[in-house]
């Protein structure tokens, strides 16, 4: 269905169904054996038709048992409804307060995106996350949204650039964990999406999803994988209210 998230095999957990948005189509899929900590992923519906896409991967923290995957996802989420479009700063305070809690050497890809179908934006941090896709309508260009910043916990002092880019009806944001690129490689996931130029969402990512299962099976690798994608569908004409897309910013505690 356009503009519902398909929340498959994700530890995300919602108190109420997400927000539809007419002018997006939206979907991940997220398969790892640690219910605290690997790969995870969570859409976050804003106001004005605009949705937040938050994907990332959490290392074992044996010494620090408050940083798990539902305290990650809880801390973006107060940090999102807080924030007016500031991502590097909201990336300098989560960096902060993993570098506080989290174990030593703490090393946390993560990647964090806000899709405006209003102003026809895209923007993004990159904090040492294994660049997206971002592909034009019908493949008429492709761009990688390469690192803005370290992985977070790593320093205290670590700061993140924010990048702008336009984004029109029919582009596709595609976004994947190291895991799914290391047993289908970039090259194999960007072949998939110009395979399936008129492919939902759902459909797409689980292509995606089932050819790096098919890989992981020949190469016997036994890695977390994640993968997200989102399309525009058309400009907004009418943008939602902002306490209707603020309900959707509450988390279940695990």
């Amino acid at each position: 269905m356009i503009g519902m998230g398909t929340f498959t095999l994700s530890r995300t957990r919602f108190h109420s169904a997400p927000i539809q948005l007419p002018e997006l189509d939206y979907n991940a899929f997220c398969q790892c054996t640690n219910e605290r900590s690997g790969n995870y992923y969570d859409f976050i519906p804003r106001h004005s038709s605009r949705l937040a896409v938050s994907i990332g991967d959490l290392p074992a923290a044996v010494d620090a048992p408050s940083i798990t995957i539902p305290c990650l996802e809880a801390l973006v989420r107060g940090l999102t409804a807080g924030n007016r479009g500031d991502l590097a700063g909201l990336a300098r305070e989560l960096n902060g307060t993993l570098y506080l809690l989290g174990p030593e050497h703490l090393c946390a890809p993560w990647f964090y995106a806000l899709v405006d179908p209003v102003r026809h934006e895209l923007q993004y941090v990159n904090a040492g996350h294994e660049p997206p896709f971002l592909i034009r309508k019908d493949g008429a260009a492709i761009h990688r949204l390469e690192r803005t910043g370290a992985a977070l916990g790593l320093s205290a002092r670590a700061s993140h650039r924010q990048e702008t880019t336009a984004i029109e009806p029919g582009d596709v944001l595609v976004i994947f964990s190291e895991g799914l690129a290391t047993t289908l490689s970039d090259a194999g996931v960007l072949d998939i999406v110009l395979e399936n130029p008129h492919a939902g969402m759902a459909e797409l990512t689980r292509r995606i999803f089932d050819a790096a299962d098919r890989s992981a099976m020949h190469s016997c690798l036994d890695e977390d994988r994640t993968v997200a994608a989102i399309r525009v569908v058309g400009a907004c004409r009418q943008p939602v209210l902002e306490d209707r897309a603020e309900e959707g910013l509450m988390v279940c505690a695990a």
